[in-house]
């Protein structure tokens, strides 16, 4: 039931089912519910989270949310990353699951090349890559290391583990620059955001790497 509700809203607001002033009625009333969940805090944020993960577009995003909240009490700002990366990973398992049944047909609107260098990062090393995926800016193809991890059946476990790490790492980072910076945060990781992903995404792979190796060359 849920993911169907799901598939419709995104379907719709893509402009597959409605068009014109429906389309763009649907999308203000998703924008009315994101403002009605903000003024539930963290709950709300749990919720924003998941649907924004799970493939319903909010305008904003969950990272504004983070920050917001953050700014707003700064003695909380890292449960609010958690949150924020528990709800993204429940999310995105979702759109995990959708993609394991149908995947190959989500999966046509992406350019086939795109497809492929995609795949062959999450065959050869499915967590960093899923890790280093949640990290990424627009335009970087997140949804399709989603979508690519549920068609080639990437183990649930953990797919949802390097997903709530890999958001882990970014909503922290939003929230601690948020709680230093104010109302100066969203402009600076605005102007920043790639040289500041850049820096996670490395951090990341280094530590999942080192792990690797630290683990195989642990006596038996």
């Amino acid at each position: 039931m849920l993911v169907g509700v799901l598939l419709w809203v995104q379907a719709t607001i893509n402009g597959v089912g409605l068009q014109g002033d429906d389309r763009v009625g649907l999308t203000q009333t998703v924008d009315s519910i994101k403002e009605q969940l903000l003024a539930f805090g963290l709950p709300g944020l749990f919720v924003i989270a998941f649907l924004d993960s799970a493939g319903v577009p909010l305008p904003g995003g969950v990272d504004l949310v983070v920050m917001l909240l953050s700014w707003q009490s700064p003695s909380l700002f890292v449960l609010v990353a958690l949150i924020a990366s528990l709800g993204s990973a429940a999310g995105c398992w979702v759109l995990y699951r959708i993609a394991r049944v149908g995947g190959d047909a989500m999966l046509a609107r992406f350019p086939k090349e795109k497809q492929e260098w995609v795949t062959e990062k999450v065959r050869k090393n499915d967590i960093l890559a899923v890790s280093v995926a949640m990290l990424g800016p627009p335009p970087f193809p997140t949804k399709l290391f989603i979508l690519v991890a549920g068609v080639v059946r990437m183990d649930w476990r953990r797919f949802v583990a390097a997903v709530f790490f890999g958001r882990l790492v970014r909503y922290l980072g939003e929230a601690y620059l948020a709680v230093r910076l104010g109302d100066r945060a969203m402009a600076t990781l605005q102007q920043h955001y790639p040289t500041i992903a850049m820096a996670l995404a490395l951090s990341v792979a280094v530590f999942l790497v080192g792990r690797r190796l630290i683990r195989k060359s642990a006596p038996a």
